[in-house]
């Protein structure tokens, strides 16, 4: 676990560091008076990236700056907010956006939340030019339930990345107990 947090910190920028950066000055002055938000604890770092995920799932402009403000409120690892937000790209938004509409759908009347549109089910495989349109009118055809999903789907995606994490960084705290209990034993 020490190595693997070495490792984090080589990536992580410093408070100092984000004071110096344009945009980040505020940041690296609140994480200099709390350091808290920046230590690589278990808790922190789960919490960070559940966030990150949950935000990210959003489309909006500035996914980056929300996580991170909303890791400072509520004492969460901001640099993992801030990475995690890079889940969502353009390989992941239509699984992202299906879920969310999958999840609305639960949500919104049926009569509502549409089915495939036509242009959808008459997709022209051969002619990848057609695609987007295609893709754009059958996520407009989901509407409301595509509104009410991304809540929906972002924390959903945020509880099991938060489970993930922390299962994971647990498993790694044993792991090196384990390691430091056959190293102590060798000594000896």
């Amino acid at each position: 676990m020490a190595e693997f947090k070495k490792r984090l910190r080589r990536w992580f920028p410093t408070a100092q560091t984000l004071e110096q950066m344009r945009g980040f000055a505020w940041l690296g002055h609140y994480l200099r008076v709390h350091p808290r938000l920046w230590v690589l604890h278990r808790r922190g770092v789960a919490l960070g990236v559940a966030l990150g995920v949950g935000i990210g799932v959003f489309p909006l402009p500035l996914q980056m700056p929300a996580a991170m403000l909303v890791a400072v409120f509520l004492r969460a690892n901001v640099a993992a907010a801030a990475a995690a937000t890079w889940l969502t790209n353009p390989l992941t938004m239509a699984p992202i956006w299906g879920l969310s509409a999958y999840l609305g759908s639960f949500v919104v009347p049926r009569q509502v939340a549409a089915k495939s549109s036509e242009v959808m089910t008459q997709w022209a495989w051969s002619s990848p030019q057609t695609w987007p349109e295609a893709f754009w009118e059958q996520v407009m055809s989901w509407g409301p339930a595509l509104l009410v999903g991304f809540p929906m789907a972002g924390a959903v995606l945020g509880l099991g990345a938060y489970a993930i994490v922390y299962w994971a960084w647990a498993v790694l705290i044993k792991q090196e107990r384990r390691r430091r209990r056959r190293r102590s034993a060798t000594v000896q």
